[in-house]
């Protein structure tokens, strides 16, 4: 080795330089540090500027927009949020004897089952309140009206079959 010479270059320094060329970190949180709301699939760089105002009152103060497009992960977890009211509206309506018991092929009633079935769908309804799209919504208030009305009709029959 000549000294003053710079050092000779291996191919795997070559390597190691071209491995931190192509690394690209993305950050995917869905909040900025000021607390808005922001898409994790856009660089930072091309995130959307920070509207005019006094500070962070006034960001707070103005209304968000909503994407163009709901993101992947919105949509996966809307399509496990509908999967979840349909199973429970199902566990409902079989407790109801709207359909046999898989087990045993014979329809049962359970009319208690059905109510704690029911309720869960309603704590869902009243802790998602604002947050469901209008589908989501639509779907989860006409299967609870549906559920409910058929309990009231059992009880109804019920009643009626006592007199």
């Amino acid at each position: 080795m000549v000294e003053g010479a710079p050092p000779a270059r291996t191919t795997m320094d070559k390597k190691d330089e071209k491995k931190r060329e192509d690394i690209r970190v993305i950050d995917r949180r869905m909040f900025t540090p000021d607390g808005q709301r922001r898409d994790p699939d856009r660089p930072l760089d091309e995130a959307a500027p920070a509207p005019r105002g006094a500070g962070p009152a006034a960001a707070v103060e103005a209304p968000r927009a909503a994407p163009a497009t709901a993101s992947r992960q919105d949509q996966v977890a809307s399509t496990h949020f509908v999967s979840l009211v349909r199973n429970l509206a199902a566990t409902a309506a079989a407790n109801l004897g709207e359909m046999p018991n898989p087990f045993t092929g014979q329809v049962e009633v359970d009319l208690d089952g059905a109510r704690q079935v029911i309720d869960l769908l309603q704590a869902l309804q009243m802790k998602t309140r604002g947050n469901l799209t209008a589908d989501e919504g639509r779907l989860l208030e006409s299967l609870l009206y549906d559920l409910k009305m058929a309990v009231v009709n059992l009880q109804k029959s019920k009643t009626s079959k006592k007199s």
